[in-house]
């Protein structure tokens, strides 16, 4: 066991972030089998719309939170972790880490407040609009999933901060006990009734849990940091440091949303609850795929902005490879499984085959999933240099995938859907996105080169 953990290069960060979404992934199919058996074919459309809909908060995150985490993993390339608890080090990039900190919350607090006046009342017309005859009763389960996630939503930055500081370890531990600690509040309010405020309850748990891990562990590291003396004239410059990579990180994470979160309320709209329910299952089963994936991948992602930092990209390429070809394995094979899986629900006739997607579009976005992990993971390379090169990709995707969804979505449901779908992420996203990856990361290392070639002389 040990020679094949060795093998997969999972280290304790992995460890605890693949039980944490190993768990999820069995929670999810838990989570699926009771919301087939304790929720309408309706209700499951409400289910899952519920969630593409929440998902419009990117609208005003707009990516904060990775700029939050490259800039804290380059400042620690010259701090350090004491045992009281706290970073110490160069005074400067520590008040710069603090300013970062300060900087976060305020517009974090300002995103919460968004949220509940924009993304709560938007979504109350939607639903009031597209499915009137509706019987489902959606009202209060909406309003207290809005209000829970303003609430996680201030927690986003400090975990950010914590991450690109290098506590990739507790912070995957945190991530675990999220997991269980929700699903669990989510399957005893499906099994008792609970019907659609089974998601509420479970992002109010994933906020109790965060609340109570910070107070706990890190109230120690908050205090000082944010007690740090800071000279007027050093910190961060949001205008001038961080806005010119949070404009493109933001157009990118936006078009994000018309890739992977449009296609379920336009299926809702044009073809009803039961088919938006399908493919919102599907779509949360090859979630938990690339959840799992991304385990590798997510957690080195703070060392490949401290490596840059250093400019030692042999690490940092010898690190990328390997991270990306362990991870795309364990992908592939739980991908072909679950195609086959699915394959047999539905030749056999088994009643749950009839929430998910029939196998041929299913395919297709596995087959999609595996394309945008690699461009997933080929962005973190890039964007740990402060840079955003994908951005162009991201908003042609977008733009092509929404006219797809809509063109498709009404005459050829969901296989039109996922057919665009693939097509476009196949062409654009890993095709030209691979073209890019190669052209940046040599560029980038010869001008590094170059530039200490040039200091050595001097």
């Amino acid at each position: 066991m040990k020679k094949l953990l060795a093998f997969l290069g999972v280290d304790r960060a992995i460890v605890y972030t693949l039980i944490g979404r190993g768990w999820g992934l069995i929670s999810g199919v838990v989570t699926l089998l009771l919301v087939v058996q304790f929720l309408t074919p309706d209700e499951q459309g409400y289910y899952y719309t519920f969630a593409s809909l929440l998902a419009m908060q990117v609208l005003f995150e707009l990516g904060m939170s990775f700029v939050v985490m490259q800039f804290a993993s380059h400042e620690m390339a010259n701090l350090t972790w004491v045992h009281e608890g706290v970073v110490e080090g160069d005074a400067l990039a520590k008040s710069r880490l603090r300013s970062l900190l300060v900087l976060v919350t305020k517009w974090y607090g300002v995103i919460a407040i968004l949220i509940v006046v924009v993304i709560l009342p938007t979504g109350w017309v939607f639903f009031s609009v597209s499915y009137p005859q509706s019987t489902v009763s959606w009202q209060i389960a909406w309003v207290w999933l809005v209000l829970a996630a303003a609430v996680n939503i201030c927690f986003m930055p400090l975990i950010a901060l914590l991450e690109g500081c290098g506590r990739i370890t507790e912070v995957a531990r945190l991530r675990m006990f999220q997991n269980v600690i929700g699903g669990l509040a989510a399957w005893l309010l499906l099994i008792g009734g609970g019907g659609l405020l089974a998601m509420p309850v479970m992002s109010t748990g994933l906020a109790l849990t965060v609340s109570i891990w910070l107070w706990r562990t890190k109230r120690t590291f908050l205090k000082d940091l944010f007690c740090y003396k800071k000279s007027s004239n050093i910190g961060i410059n949001w205008k001038t440091e961080i806005w010119p990579l949070q404009w493109k990180i933001a157009l990118s994470w936006l078009s994000g949303y018309f890739i992977f979160q449009l296609v379920t309320p336009v299926l809702f709209a044009y073809r009803g609850a039961v088919e938006a329910g399908q493919l919102g299952m599907s779509f949360s089963i090859v979630n938990a795929l690339m959840s799992i994936s991304m385990a590798w991948m997510s957690t080195k992602a703070p060392q490949f902005g401290t490596l840059v930092a250093k400019r030692d990209y042999v690490s940092l390429d010898r690190l990328f490879k390997l991270t990306l070809s362990r991870s795309f394995f364990v992908m592939g094979v739980l991908g072909v499984m679950l195609c086959i899986v699915n394959y047999f629900l539905h030749v056999e006739n088994i009643q749950f085959s009839s929430r998910v997607l029939d196998p041929l579009p299913f395919t297709l976005l596995i087959l999609t999933t595996m394309l945008n992990y690699v461009t997933y993971a080929q962005s973190a390379y890039l964007r740990a240099h402060k840079q955003e090169p994908f951005l162009m990709i991201s908003l042609i995707s977008a733009g092509l995938i929404a006219a797809l969804t809509f063109a498709l979505g009404k005459e050829y449901g969901a296989l039109g859907i996922m057919s665009g779908y693939f097509s476009v992420c196949a062409i654009i996203g890993f095709g030209w996105g691979s073209v890019i990856f190669f052209t940046k990361r040599s560029e980038w290392q010869k001008s590094c080169a170059l530039e200490i070639t040039q200091k050595v002389m001097i």
